[in-house]
């Protein structure tokens, strides 16, 4: 009877914390970003990382997009990449709605980064 109760409080306990996110990011877009997109243009966005020294367009909260700030554009970026810079394509990669995701995300980072905007 004891160790029934305590399995059950176990798979409670477990079970609550991946309710409250305790496993991951809840957000595929947030997921996505930190695995494929953080080591070069930082948790935030902003391009503070060693890689992204000297590359100007790496700061995504700065509203200067080197292909245009619309969703279609990003997208098209992520899926496609930039053969003219390091960015690579994640078409294949990552899955369509992967890439929707951390578009979408991507979008409020730099929405996050600019004086008034709302996310």
């Amino acid at each position: 009877m004891r160790n029934t109760l305590l399995i059950r409080s176990i798979a409670l306990f477990l079970a609550a914390g991946g309710a409250f996110g305790c496993s991951g990011d809840a957000d595929p877009g947030a997921r996505v970003w930190r695995k494929k997109c953080s080591a070069c243009h930082g948790s935030d966005g902003a391009g503070r990382t060693r890689f992204a020294e000297g590359r100007p367009f790496a700061d995504l909260t700065d509203g200067r997009w080197r292909h245009g700030p619309d969703r279609e554009a990003v997208r098209r970026l992520v899926a496609d990449g930039d053969p003219a810079s390091p960015m690579p394509p994640f078409a294949g990669r990552l899955s369509p709605e992967e890439i929707d995701a951390v578009v979408d995300f991507s979008l409020g980072l730099a929405a996050a980064g600019r004086p008034g905007a709302r996310p």
